[in-house]
């Protein structure tokens, strides 16, 4: 390995420039994340209120217990004409013109003027609206003018109430779709949160159609009202997309008021919840974004979850996504009972809710308690901060990475001083076409190849490395071999931290940390670093070491001579034209055995890879505890594969063994790519997933430690007891 050290000084300089390059993207993210060490919880008034008619308590008394527990914000959903008094128990009722008649005795429900509109519609879907006060009429037929371009409808008032009969519109909408129409915040239901010194952050629901320039503006005017620090979306499209003056509307407000763009993500974990025109929206507001931990039902469903006894598994749900997933905001809902009758699927309205108020103290005081220890703050959370890269920064990691492959390609394949450049030149002048023609893609691509490289150059190496140590020393008593194990294993960790380095700096920008964009290619990344070290250890140890390469040298020749290739092809087809031995037959028999093994189990590693796989309640009861002692809990295929698999791969390989150690490296190399792929995880703080990998290699060489101790053990009975020999 001297003389390839040697050979390679310049491709290492490069290479070591690029790896301080991408330094300084890191530094800048860190810095932003630990400024940003916020947390806020938005409670959601319509869980509110459903849990409040199933307790002793009153709304504003459970107003009052939260606002006592930090919480200072309160969402209220906008209401349309339809859910007025199911959502919100404002005295309004709503239907189609088929609905009403479909009711008995409707013809003596309503005044004789209003009966007569409803025997001359001719269309089933015209639509009325009946109020029974002045104030609930004269609210909606005020919502309504200001929110629907060119509203056509009837009113009466009468008897303290009002009706407003909705036909086809001018454009061509039924009238009972003006019903879904949100009109806006009902001002009691406003002034309930407000007397309790909370704050609204208002809701909407946009509705294709209805969704242009006059109801953007419109909701906008309601956002600046309540001076809600963030706006999320909801509905069929982003607000104001029916036409470019309504988005425009929303982007000069967002851009004024500095409000933060609200994205759930979805409930699997993944990315967040889009609508088109979003992205445009985010980039445009220099990727103002915030992104929201929304309680789906099967985590309000988590009472007693797992061998708890109260809201704890909640609690571990609502840090995990604050502290691992950058959710710096959570849409607080109310808990279920976890044996609700009426089952997961139905209404909000039938679910039966825990109404203990000492459950919700104690969810929201253990969370404060676990994110305070961290540095988190319950205040009101800003879009994070953070400038790209600068190109210069770019092009050195770039070139970095091509010495690298070089360097790879080099050790797999010992190439020549021309070959070494000329590939070099090509691969610089690859990055440059790359960041100039792909600009957007040029990141993702420069982050994929960073993970490939390094873990793939620490396999490749400890192949190289242990080859001439077999050969230098090839006698080495235990306590010198297990030390030789544990630093060997060190350097080739951080050579593959080297790769974490290069790929999480070119992500450290915010379209990924808020997962606006996601890193794309992880199973693909982890593969190619599997499959190389393979291919390593097989042309050092089945090609090399056991003579064959000699043996065809000799037959076609040194490397330069003239007719290389033509003396190479008539071996080729010698070969194959000899009558095969049986032990080769097994060989190949055995061979094909272990690659069907092997690709079933790579099948099932990326399968087993990512965000929607279930977790058992054993496995999740056992991360817990390692989060509330650790912080943050070590990758199990790190710690109880990839680890102790590297310590036993370096034992084996210098106990002279053969087959063992390919078994092991396979195992090694899931860990040298797992420790790239943690860092992968962008919207994951960055020194979080540092912690991370530091308490999987603490955990992981323990265990290592004593395997090699265990299989040293066994190696020496064997050896004594059976073979009486080193070849195992």
């Amino acid at each position: 390995m001297k003389n390839y050290f040697k050979k390679n000084r310049i491709l290492m300089v490069i290479a070591l420039v690029g790896l301080i390059a991408s330094l300084f993207p890191v530094a800048a993210r860190v810095q932003a994340e630990e400024a940003n060490k916020k947390y806020d919880l938005i409670l959601d008034y319509s869980s509110l209120r459903a849990m409040a008619r199933q307790s002793e308590l009153s709304e504003g008394e459970w107003l009052d217990l939260f606002a006592s527990l930090g919480i200072d914000k309160v969402a209220l959903g906008e209401a349309s004409a339809r859910d007025m008094q199911e959502s919100a128990a404002i005295p309004v009722y709503a239907g189609s013109i088929k609905e009403i008649k479909e009711s008995y005795g409707w013809d003596l429900a309503y005044p004789p003027e209003v009966v007569q509109w409803i025997r001359e519609s001719g269309d089933l879907a015209d639509a009325l609206i009946a109020a029974e006060t002045k104030e609930a009429y004269e609210w909606v037929l005020s919502a309504l003018q200001e929110r629907k371009d060119a509203l056509v409808c009837r009113s009466l008032e009468q008897d303290g109430g009002g009706y407003i009969f909705i036909p086809q519109q001018t454009d061509g909408m039924k009238g009972e779709k003006v019903l879904d129409l949100c009109l806006g915040i009902w001002p009691e239901t406003a002034e309930l949160v407000l007397s309790r010194g909370m704050s609204v952050v208002p809701r909407t629901v946009t509705v294709d159609g209805m969704n242009g320039r006059t109801f953007a503006g419109s909701f906008v005017g309601v956002l600046r009202e309540y001076a809600s620090p963030y706006f999320i979306n909801s509905g069929d499209s982003l607000l104001g997309y029916d036409d470019g003056e309504g988005e425009e509307i929303l982007r000069t407000y967002l851009r004024e008021s500095g409000t933060g763009v609200g994205m759930f993500e979805q409930n699997d974990q993944s990315q967040n919840l889009v609508w088109d025109g979003i992205e445009e929206l985010l980039e445009s507001t220099g990727y103002n974004g915030i992104r929201v931990f929304n309680e789906w039902d099967y985590i309000q469903f988590r009472y007693a979850y797992c061998g708890y006894e109260g809201p704890e598994e909640i609690t571990n749900s609502l840090f995990r996504a604050i502290a691992e997933r950058n959710c710096k905001v959570v849409y607080f809902k109310m808990i279920l009972e976890p044996d609700n009758k009426v089952g997961a699927d139905a209404e909000e309205e039938e679910w039966t809710y825990i109404t203990d108020p000492a459950d919700y103290e104690k969810l929201l005081t253990d969370l404060d308690t676990r994110l305070s220890a961290l540095g988190y703050t319950n205040e009101t959370v800003p879009a994070m901060e953070l400038d790209n890269p600068s190109a210069l920064v770019r092009m050195l990691e770039g070139f970095g990475v091509a010495a690298l492959f070089v360097m790879l390609l080099d050790l797999l394949l010992c190439l020549s001083g021309k070959w070494r450049f000329g590939l070099l030149l090509a691969g610089m002048l690859g990055v440059l076409a790359l960041a100039f023609l792909k600009p957007g893609s040029y990141p993702l691509l420069l982050s994929m190849a960073g993970g490939i490289v390094m873990p793939s150059l620490a396999g490749a190496g400890l192949c190289r490395v242990l080859a001439g140590k077999r050969r230098s020393e090839p006698q080495v008593g235990f306590v010198r071999l297990l030390g030789g194990c544990v630093g060997t294993g060190l350097l080739a960790v951080l050579v593959s931290l080297g790769g974490a380095l290069l790929a999480s700096s070119a992500l450290s920008q915010l379209s990924y940390m808020i997962e606006i964009d996601l890193y794309r290619g992880v199973k693909l990344m982890q593969l190619i670093p599997i499959a190389l070290f393979a291919l390593a250890y097989l042309l050092v140890y089945a090609y090399e070491e056991t003579g064959a390469k000699r043996a065809v040298l000799a037959n076609i020749g040194e490397r330069g001579e003239k007719g290389r290739a033509r003396r190479f092809c008539g071996y080729l087809c010698d070969t194959l034209d000899r009558p095969m031995k049986l032990s080769w037959f097994v060989s190949v028999v055995v061979i094909a055995v272990a690659c069907v093994f092997v690709l079933a189990a790579g099948v099932y590693y990326i399968y087993r890879t990512g965000n929607s796989m279930g977790v058992s309640a054993a496995e999740l009861q056992l991360r817990n505890l390692l989060e509330n002692l650790l912080v943050a809990r070590p990758r199990t295929k790190e710690m109880l594969i990839g680890w102790p698999c590297l310590l036993l791969f370096i034992w084996s390989l210098r106990r002279h063994m053969n087959f063992l150690p390919l078994v092991f490296g396979l195992g090694m190399s899931i860990g040298l790519v797992s420790v790239v792929n943690t860092f992968l995880h962008i919207r994951t703080p960055f020194l979080l997933s540092l912690l991370r990998t530091g308490w999987g290699l603490l955990f992981g060489f323990a265990i290592g430690v004593i395997a090699v101790l265990a299989a040293e053990l066994v190696y020496r009975l064997i050896k004594k007891n059976l073979f009486g020999s080193s070849h195992v």
